[in-house]
């Protein structure tokens, strides 16, 4: 058969689906197939049936339960959009502070807890550290293998969600009291004192991180809301799976690549030196990091509202900012030039900065400590991977079981 009576074929098979860009999506999927004879990483490859997020890459545009990120980042608290992935919906007045009182009453770790983290290797990464002490927190909650009663699964997924910027507090303070006797207003407000306690009283700075957080709460099937849904789908319980998702996102081709970025603009140094480092990672065939993403064909809207309405607010005086800061004005205006340069020379292939690109910048604005970066992304995308298991457990269906294509030896025998 030749390759157009093949498309013909593969067309008309897929002639009852009216919509445009489902058709092209199964028309890919089987050309994949019938070229490759599996898929590889299962790209494009439909597992669940989900209405939590939805990414159209062509336009740009990610929304959550119907609404467009930047628009809940610019209007929106932590709470309502919390509130919303869990739900369903955006709360009422009263539902979203008592979503807030809630979240900030589940805030402190158990003693042992505190104590074991403090216990922990410093020369652990703040990630690994984030994975072993969610699993710890199971030996507090014995009935948490039982995942069958949707209230306490929302429960459970709120308590958690209040814990982890206490997990990564306790490690980066090496105090567990370090939050001891102080009110907070806000959820926002607690995850930045965790990092900044000067920072955190600068209604400013809390709502640019806040908006920080809801940019990264969710993101449809990527590789960690995947690992999340994998465990969750052996019904393991909601420490397990979240462990596992800290897990994958810790990993640079995920959540950890806006530490790259940010040792990449170190490593280039000034605006200058840019040309010098983009011929030479293309030369070498070497990835520029935060640059490109597998889904978007345009600017990822995460990465624009950062680039527009968040980084703005901060270099908007840079006379002021090179004197108090230099390196952080230089790593902004590298960021820059490094944009401008790679849409100047690859810009006809639609690669534009990614989430992670903008993204490091504002935690290394607020003074995190680089390898904490991802850390801060997991605070919020903790309320995505709970409310994917949340859905997975309502809706139910299978432990993951996917198909491998076997290319090892025939079966052979020891000689005796």
């Amino acid at each position: 058969m030749t390759e157009k009576h093949l498309e013909d074929k593969i067309n008309s098979l897929l002639d009852h689906i009216e919509n445009r860009e489902t058709k092209d999506h199964y028309f890919r999927l089987i050309s994949t197939l019938l070229e490759k004879g599996y898929f590889p990483g299962l790209a494009e490859v439909p597992i669940v049936k989900s209405s939590i997020s939805h990414i159209d890459g062509d336009k740009g545009l990610l929304t959550y339960r119907g609404y467009p990120v930047e628009e809940l980042a610019g209007n929106c608290s932590f709470e309502s959009v919390c509130f919303l992935l869990l739900n369903g919906d955006l709360p009422l007045e009263a539902e979203e502070t008592e979503l807030r009182e809630k979240l900030l009453s589940n805030i402190h770790l158990p003693p042992d807890i505190g104590n074991s983290i403090i216990g922990l290797n410093s020369n652990l990464h703040p990630m690994n550290m984030l994975s072993a002490a969610t699993l710890l927190l199971e030996a507090n909650d014995k009935e948490a293998i039982n995942v069958e009663n949707y209230k306490e699964n929302i429960d459970r997924a709120i308590c958690l969600t209040a814990k982890f910027p206490t997990i990564v507090g306790t490690f980066l303070t090496q105090n567990k009291d370090f939050n001891k006797g102080r009110k907070f207003s806000s959820f926002a407000e607690y995850c930045l004192f965790c990092f900044n306690p000067k920072l955190a009283q600068d209604p400013g700075y809390v709502k640019m991180f806040e908006e920080s957080l809801i940019l990264h709460m969710d993101h449809t099937m990527n590789n960690s809301t995947f690992s999340a849904r994998a465990v969750g789908s052996s019904q393991a319980a909601i420490y397990s799976l979240v462990s596992s998702a800290v897990n994958s996102l810790s990993g640079p081709l995920h959540g950890g690549a806006n530490e790259r970025v940010i040792r990449t603009l170190e490593r280039i140094g000034s605006p200058e030196k840019v040309p010098e480092h983009v011929e030479n990672s293309l030369e070498h065939h070497q990835k520029i990091m935060g640059i490109g993403h597998r889904i978007y064909k345009t600017y990822d809207p995460r990465a624009r509202y950062f680039k527009e309405h968040i980084l703005p607010r901060i270099f908007k005086d840079s006379e002021k900012l090179a004197k108090e800061n230099p390196h952080l004005l230089t790593l902004y205006q590298t960021a820059v030039a490094l944009e401008e340069f790679v849409q100047g020379k690859l810009g006809r292939r639609k690669l534009y900065p990614n989430v992670d690109f903008w993204s490091g910048l504002f935690y290394t604005a607020i003074g995190a400590p680089v390898d904490y970066f991802t850390t801060i992304f997991a605070m919020a995308r903790v309320t995505g991977w709970t409310a994917h298991w949340i859905e997975q457990q309502s809706t139910g269906g299978k432990i993951y079981r996917p198909y491998q294509l076997y290319v090892g030896f025939d079966t052979r025998h020891v000689l005796k």
